[in-house]
């Protein structure tokens, strides 16, 4: 199943390709067996030929896979020479020796360091406000000769002598939690295994308790266990645990650390309980009991709680409580809902609060002052057409707060926000590539007006000589899932194909979070096809406006996207030159009717639970990519999965290019690639990532008919 993970998925987008060329030598596809499987609901009765794909313990689906790994290989075997060329290109790019900027927590300094050569982070410290380095982690080590290794997030006990990691060397979603005593370098036996994804470890303030969530069967965050040092991790006791399979559940302390947050929801519903950290023996204090369709969520100042909460304007409203009396009845609101504004989060620190919001789609925050909340301060990047967001900022006295913002032409760069003066101080800017010459793009934005008149926003990085009559290529990518933004960002490796004339575009389609939570509620559930409605209406107007024609457009979509994909080339599939689907979530009703299947329960408020009624039924099925396949030309496409992933099986994948051969009408290249090791992110490290993202780009340059110079 889908997960809205953005920078995981952003990073993913650069291995883009296409195909559009066969060498005429190549070996015949793989043909996979059909075995009908029959198949049963609300009275309506169907034939799943590729059903046995699911039973990966099926010695032949192993066998399977391989072969079409292999065919994948022959088919871009002639394509190695470029393919080599553009691996030096992109590892050129590669910032070889880099440390992030450190931040403040307790009596220490935290950051990353990146060494050349190497695929992973060293995880280090410095006593505030300077001296010695100390590496907590050298996730090289950890890591081994593991491309599926994964770290899942740390956290420091408040004495600052203990460090508890998440990690798994498979790109599952189940982790292993680790702690090591950093006054003895010793790795502790206390080893918990099985946990959750959704976050870090809670330290409790006696040094000692630690909190951290568990899954079920199904992967579905459940349960939160505490676990006290030297005993056996397989008596620790559940602290909370909510049955309702919709909702999953997360934790993390407050800035303050005077609580932990335990936080259980659905995707629109919320409830969140507190345990004192003091306490860490005592029962959670529910703050406000669920109500479908209302979220909320809250962090402490010195004296109060604020509150972001959507019972009063769908796009959010902020409320104040007494820091001794959280819960509802004592909630007032000061800062009204409005509809040009959507707030994302709430962070508080001693005597003043954090809003992360989009104001008219605009990402950025607001300061809120506690003794004036009517009057919030408004932040946001310097330059148009920016990701931006939050740094970690873990110190509650803090005077500052940390932003970062990155354009599609500007890389990544940190600043300081004052909070009282709002007085911006650039503390470090990403090296630029070498040779990076940004007068060598430019970017654009356009509207592409959707069916129903609502213009859909699109981003463009283009050639500075792109052309204006249709000749020039494009790759346009689309999200439009979980109400998640799909914001312009630097990515270095497009240079690739920019400076062989290949524009990047990235449409804002409903269904994502861009203009706020109407956007996001008018590509859901019964308004899904508007998403796919939308990605129609930004290809047809690029085409329009003559930056790009059919036979130069290629698209892209992960996860959620790759159901985006599968839809659009059922419904439309003379509109792209070739596609690429990445992990993608294509098998929506047989996946949606199996509660057994990892994270189906909880999706059932993104795209609905057609074994509820028929109408929801037939509403998914109409959709769904798998279901929809039809005997007509399709685009050339390449498929990307991981046989480890939890989130997308890999038999979405699989059985979707199995059902296409048998069904298709073109001689159009139908490639798949299975990575056999690792899960729903590929490979971990930051170099071996790039040979698989120069054969992909290779595949496109040559499919497309670009320089390969």
């Amino acid at each position: 199943m889908p997960s809205p993970m953005k920078f995981i998925f952003l990073a993913v987008l650069c291995i883009c390709l296409c195909v559009t060329v066969i060498d005429a030598q190549s070996p015949p596809p793989p043909i996979a067996e059909k075995r009908p499987h029959s198949l049963s609901r609300h009275g309506i009765n169907w034939t799943d030929d590729y059903h046995w794909l699911r039973n990966r313990e099926d010695p032949s689906v192993l066998t399977h896979l391989k072969a079409e790994n292999q065919y994948t290989d022959t088919v871009l075997a002639p394509l190695n020479s470029l393919r080599g060329k553009i691996v030096a290109e992109l590892k050129t790019r590669v910032i070889g020796e880099d440390i992030s900027v450190p931040y403040r927590k307790g009596d220490w300094l935290y950051y990353s360091r990146d060494i050349e050569g190497k695929d992973h982070s060293l995880l280090c410290r410095k006593p505030y406000p300077e001296g010695p380095e100390t590496i907590l982690l050298d996730l090289n080590e950890r890591a081994g000769t593991s491309d599926g290794y994964t770290f899942g997030g740390a956290a420091i006990s408040p004495n600052g002598n203990l460090y508890a990691w998440k990690e798994n060397t498979n790109g599952t979603d189940r982790y292993t939690i680790h702690i090591k005593d950093l006054t003895t370098g010793k790795i502790l036996p206390d080893q918990i295994s099985d946990t959750a994804f959704a976050e870090s470890p809670v330290w409790a303030l006696d040094n000692q308790t630690l909190f951290y969530t568990e899954a079920d069967a199904t992967e579905r965050s459940c349960r939160v266990k505490r676990h006290t040092l030297g005993t056996n991790p397989t008596d620790n006791p559940i602290v909370y645990e909510d049955h309702d399979t919709t909702f999953q559940v997360a934790i993390g302390a407050t800035k303050s650390e005077r609580f932990m947050r335990l936080t259980s929801r659905s995707k629109d519903t919320m409830e969140t309980s507190l345990i004192p950290l003091d306490q860490p023996d005592a029962k959670p204090i529910l703050v406000a009991p669920r109500r479908t369709g209302i979220r909320y969520a809250l962090s402490d100042t010195d004296q109060h709680w604020f509150i972001l909460s959507s019972e009063n304007a769908i796009n959010g409203s902020i409320f104040r409580a007494p820091l001794d009396q959280p819960t509802r009845a004592n909630w007032t609101e000061i800062l009204p809902g409005n509809e040009t504004i959507s707030y994302g989060s709430v962070e508080a620190f001693t005597n003043h609060v954090i809003l992360e919001a989009r104001k008219d789609g605009i990402p950025g925050l607001y300061i809120l002052d506690p003794a004036n909340p009517s009057q919030p301060r408004w932040f946001t990047a310097p330059s148009p057409g920016s990701w931006f967001s939050t740094e970690n900022t873990p110190h509650f006295q803090s005077t500052f707060q940390r932003i970062s913002y990155e354009t599609l032409l500007q890389p990544y760069t940190v600043s300081e926000l004052d909070l009282t003066t709002g007085n911006i101080k650039p503390v470090k800017q990403k090296a630029s590539p070498p040779g990076y010459d940004s007068s060598k793009y430019r970017v654009e934005q356009t509207h592409a007006p959707a069916k129903d008149g609502t213009l859909i926003p699109i981003w463009l990085l283009l050639p500075k000589n792109h052309p204006t009559d249709g000749t020039g290529a494009i790759l346009i990518d689309g999200y439009g899932a979980y109400g998640s933004p799909n914001d312009p960002w630097f990515n270095s490796n497009l240079f690739s194909l920019l400076d062989r004339g290949i524009g990047f575009a990235i449409a804002q389609i409903r269904g994502g979070g861009e203009l706020g939570r109407r956007w996001y509620e008018a590509g859901k559930l019964a308004h899904k096809q508007t998403t796919f409605d939308d990605f129609i209406a930004c290809a047809e107007h690029l085409i329009q406006q003559k930056y790009t024609s059919k036979e130069n457009l290629c698209g892209y979509g992960g996860s959620a996207g790759g159901l985006l994909v599968g839809a659009v080339i059922n419904q439309q599939p003379d509109l792209f030159r070739a596609f690429i689907a990445d992990v993608p979530f294509v098998d929506v009703l047989n996946t949606m009717l199996d509660p057994t299947i990892p994270l189906t329960t909880s999706e059932y408020d993104e795209w609905g639970n057609p074994s509820a009624t028929l109408e929801t039924f037939n509403r998914i099925r109409a959709y769904s990519p798998y279901d929809n396949i039809k005997p007509q030309n399709y685009p050339s496409l390449l498929v990307l999965a991981g046989l480890n992933d939890s989130r997308v099986p890999y038999w979405e994948a699989a059985k979707w290019v199995a059902k296409l051969r048998a069904t298709k009408t073109d001689q159009n290249p139908l490639l798949l690639q299975v990575d056999l090791d690792t899960g729903h992110s590929g490979s971990s490290g930051r170099y071996s990532f790039l040979e698989r993202v120069a054969l992909q780009y290779t595949f496109l340059i040559e499919a497309l008919g670009r320089d390969k110079n």
